[in-house]
């Protein structure tokens, strides 16, 4: 990360002509119809442009919010088009933009003959920056950060495409792309942490009254190295009234992840020092191959047919080691604990996919499409890893009082999926569309696996045992699930002021599991498991355009329905099925378009979001005397509210003036939950105002300059991710 001072940050931004503000106010600009904007569009044209932000307070969050670093800004070419005739029937297109700081880079070249077809060539890397913190516990007001706050990955990608294309004739397309990831973020697996005011005595936790003894959460680093690539190739082709497709596609994926967290970071708890575990390494190494043919037939203006065929197959090789340091209060020092050291595995998947799809119209009025869909697949996988073990009563940590274990595992699962699929559609009354849609997925499916066990065992003094699978690591399990979906909806369009579009849908997914064990005696696992939900809801959208100049886009959406749990006798239940949860989900919003004069545009938005998830909350609670109660399960909110406005108009033919103001708002975190668990919710302000100048120096250059102030008050990371400050933009466009 560069550091520069804010002379340097003003001189770089006035000598670049940079960029401004948050996406939404770019995205929001971008809305502005054409006729509100007199300025030239360029054939071809480069744009050279600089952000700079002057923020207070915590820089990473700004840049994961914005997208651009708070120390340095951003600047460079923010576009780059080019056009060019290079004879009569060859083009030439090139395409890019090269942006420092924010680390934004793509250069495409695009070369095509009419006739033939074209050949592209191109690269693109990107930077997402995120912000390192991790939990902070409000009772006692304590704020965990990385070691490193300002963590990013970085996205590239490089590709080559070649086509050819004759009016009379087949088309060929192929395809090369060499996709990476790498770098840093943070995760939302944490590690556990003691809280700060547990009672030690001893050098052992003592105490029972919330919140001693409580564990919250420690920040988690990913460490990201992805590497895809893809080569693909397609040939199309039209034999009387059917146009085939044939698409066969190379696959290869090598990934090596991992994860580092500190244990208890800055504890008092003696018993387990602060220690840094590099953890969960995982290493993926596969290659597959899918072929894909499609045929499109058109019988004649009533009936069409369209088919399907796919098979697609993945062999891989995948590795890693999860070891965790922890105290041993025998040894009187902390150990590594390997606890799957060494993993491997095998996977292989098989899938053979058939589809045929029928296009009916029978009348000008009418039109049905009938579908069924058919998909059988294999998935097996075979591995084991390698356990080490330190003694309740070692004296040390030498190798004599260490267990190490050779686990084995296994897995198959096979599953036929069938989906029947219906739509209809009517347009017989004026101004009316009726259409309605239903489909089920249908999966029936059979798993046969072995749960890790320890097939050979070594201990301190050398002596190995072998064991042979237990009868209670082998299980058998039917794998059973029913999603159904359907909406039935109306597109009315009355007047040429008014467009009413209304729909209502329902979701009912159930997923069951049967345990073949419980029925040899064996083990309870999965006897009769079942999970599902069902949701229905509407929704409803009215465009109201009372004059030309005027127009009204409401949109409101309601959605509930319950979540479910069945279990049997066997493992723990009644046999009848049990809510586990209820959601609701309601949407409203409003979007205001107003152009009073051709040389003004107005435009304001609201977006208002009420989503909630109900468990057990608020039938458990705390207990501060014996017998203790656990902590409550809280309902999971997710409400908000968003709002914008943006104002454009001309100061003259040659100068546009634009003002907009962006603010969000959510309220859902409950600090009284750390009392006895994490308190999960979001609660925030956000707002940012930007004022624009649009100036035409002459019909080829066009600068473009921006000033806006943005601030963030975050409750649920305690005010410590707070920012706020001045950013400025600049840019200039220059016709070529």
């Amino acid at each position: 990360m560069h550091t520069t001072s804010s002379l340097l940050r003003i001189a770089s931004l006035l000598c670049a002509s940079a960029a401004l503000t948050v996406p939404v106010t770019r995205l929001a600009a971008a809305a502005a119809p054409a006729e509100a904007d007199a300025f030239p569009s360029y054939e071809s044209y480069i744009k050279i442009s600089g952000e700079s932000p002057f923020i207070t307070g915590d820089g990473a969050a700004f840049a994961a919010r914005s997208g651009v670093p708070s120390k340095t800004g951003t600047y460079g070419i923010e576009d780059l088009f080019v056009t060019k005739d290079l004879a009569k029937d060859i083009n030439l297109k090139m395409n890019g933009h090269a942006m420092d700081g924010s680390e934004d880079y793509l250069g495409s070249v695009v070369i095509s003959k009419d006739d033939l077809g074209s050949v592209e060539m191109g690269y693109k890397r990107y930077r997402i920056f995120y912000d390192g913190v991790g939990g902070f516990f409000p009772l006692t007001n304590t704020f965990q950060r990385m070691s490193q706050e300002n963590l990013h990955v970085d996205r590239s990608a490089l590709w080559f495409e070649a086509k050819i294309a004759k009016a009379d004739g087949p088309s060929f397309t192929l395809s090369y792309h060499n996709e990476i990831r790498t770098g840093r973020k943070d995760s939302s697996e944490w590690g556990a942490i003691i809280a700060p005011d547990a009672t030690v005595t001893k050098g052992a936790l003592v105490g029972n009254a919330y919140p001693a003894n409580t564990p919250f959460i420690a920040p988690n680093v990913q460490n990201l190295n992805e590497h895809h690539e893809i080569f693909e190739g397609t040939a199309t082709d039209t034999f009387g009234k059917t146009t085939e497709t044939l698409k066969a596609t190379l696959d290869w994926v090598r990934n090596d992840d991992g994860r580092v967290y500190v244990r208890y970071p800055g504890s008092i708890v003696i018993v387990d020092p602060t220690v840094t575990v590099l953890d969960d390494r995982e290493t993926t190494n596969s290659k597959s191959f899918r072929v894909i043919n499609q045929t499109e037939t058109v019988f004649n203006s009533t009936l069409a047919l369209e088919t399907g065929l796919s098979y697609y197959h993945m062999t891989g090789v995948d590795g890693g080691n999860w070891i965790t340091p922890s105290y041993n209060a025998g040894a009187k020092a902390v150990f590594t604990t390997v606890t799957a050291g060494n993993v491997f595995a095998n996977p292989s998947v098989d899938d053979y996919v058939g589809n045929i799809f029928l296009k009916f119209t029978p009348g000008k009025d009418w039109r049905a499409d009938i579908g069924f869909r058919d998909e059988y697949n294999s998935i097996s996988d075979s591995g084991g890893f390698t356990n080490v073990t330190l003694a309740s009563t070692a004296k040390n940590t030498s190798s004599t009082y260490q267990t190490t274990n050779q686990d084995v595992t296994y897995s198959h699962e096979v599953d036929q999926v069938q989906t029947p699929d219906f739509s209809v559609q009517y347009t017989g009354i004026s101004h009316l569309c009726i259409y309605g849609e239903y489909n089920d997925r249908i999966n029936k499916g059979n798993q046969h696996w072995i749960n890790p066990f320890a097939a050979t065992s070594t201990n301190g003094a050398g002596v190995v045992t072998t064991t042979l699978t237990p009868l209670g690591s082998v299980f058998f399990q039917g794998a059973n699930q029913d999603n159904q979906n359907a909406k039935l909806g109306a597109n009315w369009n009355p007047t040429q002021q008014l467009t009413i579009r209304a729909e209502v849908f329902r979701k009912d997914h159930q997923n069951r599991f049967i345990g073949a064990n419980d029925y040899v005696g064996t083990a309870s696992y999965g006897s009769l498991y079942a999970t599902g939900y069902t949701f229905t809801g509407v929704t409803l959208d009215v465009i109201y355009r009372p004059v030309a100049q005027l127009s009204f886009n409401t949109r409101y959406q309601d959605q509930g329905g319950n979540m479910s749990v069945t279990a049997n006798t066997p493992t723990g239940g009644s046999g009848n099925e049990s809510p586990s949860g209820k959601a609701t989900i309601k949407m409203l919003s409003e979007t205001v378009d107003w152009t009073p004069y051709k040389q003004v545009y107005v435009q304001a938005n609201i977006n208002v979001v009420y989503n909630s998830i109900q468990t057990a909350y608020p039938a458990v609670v705390v207990k501060a005397t014996a017998p203790f109660v656990q902590s409550p399960i809280v309902n999971a909110d997710n409400n908000y509210i968003t709002g914008s406005a943006l104002c454009g108009f001309a100061a003259d033919k040659n100068t546009d003036i634009q003002l907009q103001g962006f603010w969000q708002r959510a309220n859902n975190y409950n600090p009284q939950v750390a009392l006895g668990g994490i308190p999960y919710g979001a609660s925030f302000e956000l707002s940012s105002y930007t004022v624009g100048l649009k100036h035409k120096f002459t019909d080829r250059i066009i600068g473009d300059a921006k000033v806006g102030y943005m601030k963030n008050t975050n409750t649920t990371t305690g005010g410590f991710t707070n920012y706020n400050g001045p950013l400025a933009y600049l840019s200039l466009t220059y016709a070529l």
